[in-house]
């Protein structure tokens, strides 16, 4: 409610209007802020840099990873449907957050707690196929730009900015968001096709998002105009 009430401040002293640009880490965001008269022409879309951190070398092990806050808005509550309806495959979901209640009790769930520095990239690079099973418009999840980093396919919701970032059909797979039956056959399908998984797996060592240095680059210009 605060946050609003402050847009709505803002958008009354019409300061949006003198703004020269506004950088948007999604073409989703950007086309969204377009909509709007006072904003359309000074957006410019730049997806978030990435540490480019060698992935651990970690050999890959049977489990699928949900890495991240434990929510309704993350998709967690379809997650734990898909989870139900595999039994026979392992899971792992690393995090915290209102629905880690939901996760207990799962024989092929292992909640592993909040993880953050070597831990988990390790879970990331082990990780045969990372979810990111938002329901809300994630813009630039840096889950996804971690997974694909450390070696680890990612099956992504169609929603917000999480399409951008997954060459569909090279280093992942994308279903629509919070349809528990659509996300379940998706990993069934990857899991049992270790020639399509692997293949995923071999493209992540190509794919690139801007280093802080590149991003700068990109930037400074901005502040130039």
């Amino acid at each position: 409610f605060r946050s609003c009430a402050e847009a709505m401040f803002w958008k009354w002293k019409k300061v949006y209007r003198k703004l020269d640009v506004i950088i948007c880490c999604s073409a989703f965001l950007k086309k969204k802020l377009d909509t709007n008269p006072d904003l359309r022409g000074r957006t410019v879309a730049m997806h978030n840099f990435i540490s480019t951190k060698k992935a651990p070398a970690v050999e890959k092990q049977d489990y699928v990873l949900y890495f991240g806050r434990f929510s309704k808005e993350k998709g967690v509550g379809t997650l734990v449907e898909a989870c139900k309806a595999l039994p026979d495959i392992p899971f792992v979901a690393a995090g915290s957050g209102p629905l880690e209640g939901e996760l207990a009790g799962i024989p092929n769930l292992k909640n592993v707690g909040f993880q953050s520095g070597e831990e988990l990239q390790r879970l990331i690079a082990g990780a045969r196929l990372s979810l990111c099973p938002s329901e809300c418009y994630d813009n630039c999840p840096f889950s996804v730009m971690e997974s694909l980093m450390y070696g680890t396919p990612v099956l992504g919701a169609d929603i917000g900015g999480i399409p951008e970032l997954i060459d569909e059909g090279v280093n992942g797979e994308l279903f629509e968001s919070g349809n528990a039956d659509a996300l379940t056959e998706k990993i069934r399908a990857l899991w049992d096709d270790h020639a399509r998984l692997d293949a995923y797996t071999r493209a992540c060592g190509t794919t690139r998002f801007d280093t802080v240095e590149e991003y700068a680059e990109k930037l400074m210009p901005l502040y130039q105009r």
